[in-house]
């Protein structure tokens, strides 16, 4: 693979990145929320040897960290081999196919995937994804902390030419690290290098975000970016809560909406359904909602995880009251209830909740 060295000019109006992704050559989305990212369209990426879309949702700055991208492999093909400088996290949506991870060439691993299946290629070993069908495309969805790689770097040798190998991550030796097995950790973490498919994974109860809440929090590869995946049921939901940046929110199953908000500005609503992607903006309250009879899963691929911390975790289920980071129920906009049971009411279903003493709002 031949690498373009890109010449970034200081002063610029874009970052680094900005720049970068521009030169690639394939399209740039600009989306609040992706209706649906398995029909994302995408263009001929010389580089990857497939075809891809940036997706920049939200603003530039909320997007300093991490960004993800959707790339296609055509029937019967390989994407060229690659190396990188940032982590990678990979969600299969369509497709079959395997993917062999080196240092040494003479080494490699392979192991097989399909829809469904969670994985990430160790910090800058070599690896090279082949599409197992020679009849349809395979598509995945990959979320990488580029931004703030190439923002730091602004230099593509660096990034993709780097020798360094990072043997505390991985080894050759290592025969079992793609096999599927993972270690359950406390926190409700799954700690594993490669999951067949996510909808398998155990969740585990989350009461204290409210009523029938379950999650499971997703750690691969030794990275700093990291995931997890959660249930929303009918006729409940939970409490409101906010963070930083970098969280996609991916919809496996069901249909629902998403209220969004600033502290102190009105709420936004926004509808999603099977295969939408969105994220909430950097410290905007998010709440999200089951319209869907059945449950609705979530996988969200974020810019931090609790294997390799970078601060903020204590505050999630902490309330606001409290210095945190999560409003109770009595502290919401009554709002926020009257809207679900409206909707719950088209569906010919009632909400399953205790009424609440709402406090008095300044």
């Amino acid at each position: 693979m031949e690498l373009k060295q890109y010449a970034f000019k200081p002063f610029n109006k874009d970052t680094a990145f900005e720049t970068w992704i521009k030169s690639e050559g394939i399209p740039i989305l600009r989306e609040f929320v992706v209706r649906d990212v398995r029909t994302v369209e995408v263009g001929p990426w010389a580089r990857t040897g497939g075809k891809g879309a940036w997706l920049m949702l939200n603003t530039a700055a909320d997007q300093t960290a991490t960004t993800p991208y959707v790339c296609e492999i055509p029937p019967g093909r390989s994407l060229e081999p690659e190396k990188h400088m940032y982590e990678e996290m990979i969600f299969i949506l369509d497709g079959v196919g395997a993917t062999e991870v080196w240092v040494d060439e003479k080494k490699k691993r392979t192991f097989e995937w399909g829809p469904g299946s969670l994985f990430a290629a160790p910090l800058n070993t070599w690896h090279r994804l082949t599409n197992g069908s020679g009849q349809k495309p395979a598509r995945f969805l990959a979320l990488t902390n580029a931004p703030a790689v190439f923002n730091l770097y602004h230099n593509t040798k660096f990034v993709f030419e780097n020798p360094f190998v990072f043997d505390d991550r991985y080894e050759d030796e290592e025969s079992e690290y793609f096999s599927g097995k993972g270690e359950q950790k406390p926190g409700r973490v799954w700690d594993s290098n490669f999951i067949a498919d996510v909808s398998r994974v155990a969740l585990h109860d989350w009461k204290e975000r409210g009523p029938s809440a379950r999650n499971v929090e997703i750690e691969l590869a030794h990275n700093t970016i990291a995931g997890h995946i959660s249930e929303g049921r009918p006729c409940v939901y939970r409490k409101a809560h906010r963070h930083g940046p970098g969280a996609f929110i991916y919809i496996l199953e069901g249909t629902g909406y998403s209220l969004m908000w600033p502290e102190g500005k009105p709420m936004k609503r926004y509808d999603w359904g099977v295969g939408s992607l969105f994220t909430p903006p950097n410290r905007w309250f998010h709440q999200h909602f089951t319209t869907s009879k059945d449950p609705v899963k979530r996988l969200a691929m974020k810019a931090w995880g609790q294997k390799y911390p970078i601060g903020g975790w204590e505050l999630l289920d902490k309330p606001t009251d409290d210095g945190g980071d999560m409003i109770e129920y009595e502290n919401e906009d009554p709002l926020v209830r009257r809207m679900y049971e409206e909707e719950l009411k088209k569906s010919g279903v009632t909400l399953q909740m205790p009424p609440v003493n709402y406090k008095k709002r300044a």
